[in-house]
């Protein structure tokens, strides 16, 4: 399967383009979709000096895949002396004093950043319509939405600006976006990328996400971000497994599907899981329908919010426009953090607050925080032991093609359980992936892959094994 960022790479390389060249054009595919609200924060100039550097040093840096290629990174990752606003009004002006631990890997390996990407403020939206700066347009169709948190982040690598972008995912933000326009969402076993410098959602669920056109793009990031981080308390040590070059399609696969999924999709995008799963057993691939304990499937969507919405309500207990953000003024301590708080936070966000406040309050904490906990760790088990019956499970990358703005808007449109079962992957802090099957009415539609965690190298490898398939059948482009 092609990868872009080999081509680019090549290109650089041979001296069939300069990095200059390169970056040059990133900026004005860039420009071109600026009605689409994707980018925050431009560092197109500063892109374009640094571009001019890298071009000396070339010959040294042949095995580097990532020297001069351009990319997106997610406003919520904290880059130092570049403003960084986590998609909210309250920090509109906030300039890190200090670089998330990813984007210090790209700049030692001379990736050239373009831009921050707009999103839900703070991650907490599923649509990307929460965002201070302006609703995220699909870029295949600017009357719907892209999916979020990760909003900016997939238009962008969909609208062909980068061949990467950063994303986060605390319960299907990169994976449930990259279906919805038709590109790569990867979201690996908890802690194996560092969070470090990264704003939180829900710390015991944030992801770093990696977004890409291909599998083979994203085995590439992985291989350079996959790095154990002493500033992560979280970070995970992998053995090296040199992804990109030691991926492979693999021939025997048992894959899990889970029986009650179905019942949650709308009828096209029901008749084109249906197909996918006949499609892969025409090539040999095993199909078992698994059975997930009902009570516990139902519980999903709730114990989601309870958990999430309790972390961030902790989390951002530092948004009193003191110590750094806005500050409208107040003649004492709690008159600012009201005032603060009341003119700079989207409603989404006073929303998940106030509902976090409430579930840990000590008269509701055990019964309502510590209980989804225990949930959530019998939602875990239960998932494990499905992965212990089959090589991976395959789920809809979401339940419908990416939904009118104004019904989202209007609330006419809501997701359904086949969008939250996409959580369980982060409930578990296991690795999954969304890829592209399909158009359905002309509008992009993925199906999501999942395995054990730490078991990246096999879900990648599934993943382009399935990948290939599909671009073998042409069944995207009918």
């Amino acid at each position: 399967m092609k990868s872009f960022i080999l081509e680019l790479h090549n290109q650089i390389i041979n001296g069939d383009k300069t990095i200059s060249d390169i970056v040059r054009n990133s900026i004005q595919k860039c420009k071109n979709i600026n009605d689409t609200n994707s980018l925050v924060t431009d560092t197109y100039s500063a892109a374009e000096q640094q571009a001019k550097i890298l071009e000396n040093d070339i010959k040294n840096n042949q095995n580097n895949l990532l020297y001069g290629i351009p990319y997106i990174l997610k406003d919520n990752v904290c880059t130092k002396g570049i403003k960084t606003t986590g998609g909210s009004a309250f920090l509109s002006n906030f300039i890190p004093p200090y670089s998330a631990t990813i984007y210090d890997l790209f700049n030692q390996d001379n990736a050239v950043l373009i831009g921050k990407s707009n999103m839900d403020e703070f991650g907490m939206g599923g649509a990307g319509i929460y965002s201070a700066y302006g609703i995220t347009k699909n870029i295949l169709d600017p009357t719907r939405i892209t999916g979020g948190s990760s909003s900016g982040s997939v238009n962008l690598v969909a609208a062909g600006v980068v061949p990467f972008a950063i994303g986060t995912d605390t319960g299907d933000s990169s994976r449930r976006p990259a279906s919805l326009v038709g590109i790569v969402g990867f979201k690996p076993t908890y802690g194996l990328i560092s969070r470090y410098g990264i704003m939180p959602y829900a710390p015991s669920m944030d992801h770093v996400g990696i977004l890409t056109k291909t599998v083979s793009d994203v085995a590439i990031v992985a291989d350079y971000l996959f790095k154990y981080d002493e500033k992560d308390f979280t970070s995970q040590r992998l053995p090296a497994n040199n992804l990109f070059n030691n991926l492979t399609t693999v021939d025997k696969l048992t894959i899990g599907v889970i029986k009650d999924v179905e019942k949650y999709l709308k009828p096209d995008i029901l008749k084109a899981y249906i197909e996918c799963i006949e499609l892969l057993k025409k090539n040999n691939y095993i199909v078992k329908y698994l059975d997930f304990n009902d009570q516990l499937l139902a519980s999903v969507h709730a114990v989601y919010y309870a958990i999430s919405y309790s972390e961030a309500n902790s989390c951002w207990a530092n948004l009193t426009g003191i110590p750094f953000g806005a500050n409208f003024g107040g003649d004492n301590f709690d008159n600012i953090i009201t005032l603060s708080r009341s003119k700079s936070l989207g409603e989404q966000v006073k929303r998940r607050f106030t509902i976090g406040a409430y579930i840990t309050k000590k008269e509701n904490y055990e019964k309502l925080f510590i209980h989804s906990q225990k949930i959530r760790h019998f939602l875990v088990n239960e998932w494990n032991k499905l992965l212990e019956q089959v090589d991976t499970i395959l789920c809809p990358g979401a339940s419908s093609t990416a939904p009118k703005i104004e019904d989202v808007t209007n609330q006419s449109f809501s997701t359904t359980f086949a969008d939250d079962f996409l959580c369980v992957a982060n409930f578990a802090g296991s690795p999954s992936i969304t890829i592209p099957y399909k158009k359905v009415k002309q509008l992009p539609w993925g199906i999501n892959l999942n395995c054990k965690a730490f078991a990246d190298k096999q879900l990648l490898d599934f993943a382009y094994s399935i990948e290939t398939i599909f671009e073998k059948s042409g069944v995207y482009d009918e």
